[in-house]
């Protein structure tokens, strides 16, 4: 006995010799499986992606769905290295500080403050200067007794890092 096969993309029953089997159980005519960004046709000659039940060929996925950079958005290729930086990814020439443009390397610290800028330390520590000279005098002998140099103790948030 013969199951009934049923095409994901146009509820029809499918009677075809072929029949495209993606991920386990979603089963479709060849005339409709096809990318939901492109229409392009999705065969053994283009990769298919499924996300929710929706087909994609491999450029809309990625574009939709890749994990991207966040200092200019694009999506990473497979041959591109990256920096990281807590939750935050980059391209390796879009690591650089937000004040001076200077590209951020293995070994240097660095601050990732709110909203993701990236500081040298540097920039950071002349930030971090201009922000406690804005201070009220009261509360600024308390800073000035403190010798810690955490940036996570401070009452701004930033941390400072160290790239490896």
């Amino acid at each position: 006995k013969q199951r009934l096969s049923l095409c994901v993309g146009c509820g029809g029953q499918i009677h075809d010799r072929h029949i495209l089997r993606v991920a386990p159980d979603l089963e479709w005519h060849a005339a409709c499986l096809k990318c939901q960004e492109c229409r392009q046709f999705l065969d053994e000659n283009c990769t298919c992606f499924v996300r929710e039940g929706k087909t994609y060929c491999k450029r809309d996925y990625v574009r939709l769905f890749g994990t991207k950079c966040d200092k200019c958005g694009s999506s990473f290729s497979k041959n591109d290295f990256v920096m990281r930086a807590k939750t935050k990814i980059y391209h390796i020439e879009c690591f650089r500080c937000s004040a001076c443009a200077r590209q951020l390397i293995p070994g240097d610290e660095f601050a990732l403050r709110d909203g993701g800028s990236l500081y040298c330390k540097e920039d950071h520590d002349v930030i971090e200067k201009s922000a406690q000279s804005t201070v009220p005098p009261s509360l600024e002998s308390n800073n000035n007794n403190n010798n810690n140099t955490n940036l996570s103790n401070n009452n701004h948030s930033s941390e400072l890092g160290s790239m490896s």
